[in-house]
């Protein structure tokens, strides 16, 4: 992925209980926290960069990804343990709420981070949270089928697993980020702690609702426009149902961050202004 050029950007390293985590820093004005999805890590958000001339933008390798490797590789995942990371790194950079942005399994993340330490976030965007929990009916049948047959088919077949939860995802071949070969060792690292580790997780993980609801932070439950009709965009709508709002539709599908960037960076900023001016006002 290349970076944008002319850009400042700092990195670090934070020390949390059972890890190390690399992070990275760039831009100015408020802070805005983006959290990655399963195999992804600090480098996955092309947005970061596009942000940056309005933004404090900071992106991290959440715990067994990438830089952030694990003091015991056979930890058991837990949602509360990463957003836990994502509380104590934005205590060490900021006194103030900041903007967070999470996509798939970082919207996970941010939702709970959203649960339990309300008071660091100004708003969250969460963009189509994998949470089999809130769906309803066929549509929560579904979504543990398809979790569970990701990692039934990875552990037979490997890397062909990813294209039939892609399809079942809704994302077709010619919709698919490209692989990000300079890194292939860690790009495989990523995918195996997501898949043996996360997806297990996720399927056990149920966010309260309640505590969500009653909390200071505006919470946007977010959609790819391409994804209607699909899972993920189901999670959307079954998030925003519980908070009784509507799904904020984005561009493309569940990935569409990365496949349309600038036009991705454009809305989410629109939607952080748009409803921080309604909350300003009452």
């Amino acid at each position: 992925m290349q970076r944008e050029e002319n850009i400042v950007m700092k990195h670090g390293v934070l020390e949390v209980p059972g890890a190390m985590l690399y992070y990275e820093v760039r831009g100015s004005g408020p802070v805005l926290l983006m959290i990655h999805g399963g195999n992804g890590d600090a480098e996955s958000y092309p947005i970061a960069d596009r942000l940056s001339d309005r933004y404090t933008v900071v992106t991290y390798d959440r715990r067994g990804h990438s830089r952030s490797r694990l003091e015991d590789p056979n930890e058991k995942y837990q949602v509360s343990a990463h957003s836990d990371d994502a509380s104590r790194l934005l205590a060490a950079l900021t006194d103030e709420p900041v903007y967070v942005f999470g996509c798939s399994s970082g919207a996970v993340i941010g939702l709970d981070l959203a649960v339990r330490h309300p008071e660091q976030i100004r708003m969250l965007v969460a963009h189509e949270p994998p949470i089999p929990q809130l769906l309803a009916g066929s549509d929560r049948a579904k979504g543990f089928e398809s979790l569970e047959n990701l990692e039934k088919q990875y552990k037979r077949s490997g890397l062909q697993a990813l294209e039939a939860f892609a399809i079942a995802m809704g994302i077709t071949s010619s919709a698919q980020p490209e692989r990000p070969t300079s890194r292939t060792e860690q790009f495989m690292a990523n995918i195996d702690y997501f898949i043996l580790s996360e997806v297990p997780g996720l399927r056990e993980y149920t966010p309260d609702i309640g505590r969500l609801k009653a909390s200071s932070v505006k919470v946007i439950s977010a959609g790819g426009i391409d994804s209607q009709g699909c899972l993920p965009y189901r999670y959307a709508e079954a998030l925003a149902g519980h908070l009784g709002t509507k799904v904020v539709d984005f561009p493309g599908n569940h990935v569409g961050c990365v496949l349309y960037p600038e036009e991705f960076a454009e809305r989410l900023d629109m939607v952080f202004r748009r409803f921080n001016n309604k909350s300003t006002k009452g």
